[in-house]
């Protein structure tokens, strides 16, 4: 029996994707062309890999086997290149991060490009998700670093404070709000509320200010990202408490206000960089986090 190595990296994205199409589109190929590497493979083992699915592929009893093996042989070939490439002083190839909404959208950015003018030869994949989603996606290995607005206790995980912000209770600029400049939190909780999804950080810190849940405020909506919430502020459905990163540009244009909530103090909430303290960095890891202690990422802004 005789293993292309090409073919057992094929294979574990394919497994580790659950399906051929998303497997192709991961790695820019077709997927007739994914499908025949993996028929390929599997006359090289002599027994099927996966069970082929209406939208998913199935791993085998042989497919869980050969992944288990071959995820073990390719990690030990991406540690031996960076290992190569820190010898030989070398920042190339490929940086998976992952980042919670605020940092993803209003702070990386930037820093990438900062970043990849003084290494061009890296290629950032980023990955935008919740908060804790993030820390398991670093804990898993599925990318070296994180970046939260929300400190969790997991164990594995290291914190590191890259940059801070501040958290206001946004309203349309509207007739209705035009002469309301703070509210209780008694108040608040009648209003029609437009929440972030459980395991934001942006809602982590609101709750704790306000108890352990939002179960007593009148929530008629929950969602996935701040630029919809952002949308349905414009479209009058209620109003929130969002980052001023991300309000920054409507609140210039007046389109969005800040009213007070009296009694709350300062929203203030920190970001944080996670990495695996389990796990060796690699080159590349090692050269981004150096180029936000630098500076890239530390941006403040405040009510």
């Amino acid at each position: 029996m005789r293993l292309d190595l090409s073919l057992i990296e094929i294979f574990c994205i394919v497994y580790e994707e659950g399906s051929f199409s998303r497997a192709a589109a991961k790695l820019q190929l077709s997927q007739p062309t994914i499908s025949g590497h993996i028929k390929n493979l599997e006359d090289s083992v002599g027994a099927r890999l996966f069970d082929r699915l209406p939208r998913q592929a199935m791993p085998t009893q042989a497919g869980k086997i050969l992944y288990r093996r071959g995820r073990a042989i390719l990690d030990e070939k991406y540690a031996a290149v960076q290992e190569l490439n820190k010898f030989l002083n070398r920042v190339e190839g490929s940086l998976t991060i992952t980042a919670s909404t605020i940092p993803g959208e209003y702070l990386l950015p930037q820093m990438i490009a900062s970043f990849r003018m003084k290494y061009p030869g890296v290629n950032i994949e980023l990955q935008i998700s919740d908060s804790e989603d993030v820390c398991q996606r670093v804990l898993s290995g599925k990318a070296e670093i994180g970046f939260v607005g929300a400190r969790f206790e997991v164990v594995g995980l290291g914190f590191r404070h890259f940059a801070s912000d501040t958290l206001a209770l946004i309203v349309p600029n509207n007739d209705e709000w035009s002469s309301i400049e703070s509210l209780t939190l008694e108040e608040l909780s009648l209003k029609p509320f437009l929440s972030r999804e459980s395991g934001s950080g942006t809602r982590t810190t609101f709750e704790k200010v306000i108890g352990p849940a939002l179960d007593n405020f009148n929530v008629v909506a929950s969602f996935g990202s701040t630029n919809a919430i952002k949308e349905a502020l414009k479209a009058g459905l209620g109003v929130s408490v969002l980052s001023l990163l991300a309000v920054s540009s409507e609140i210039a244009r007046g389109e969005f206000k800040t009213v007070e909530i009296e009694g709350a103090g300062p929203l203030h909430r920190e970001f944080f960089m996670v990495i695996n303290t389990n796990l060796t960095a690699s080159p590349i890891a090692d050269a981004f986090v150096e180029c936000v202690h630098e500076g890239g990422g530390r941006k403040s802004i405040s009510a």
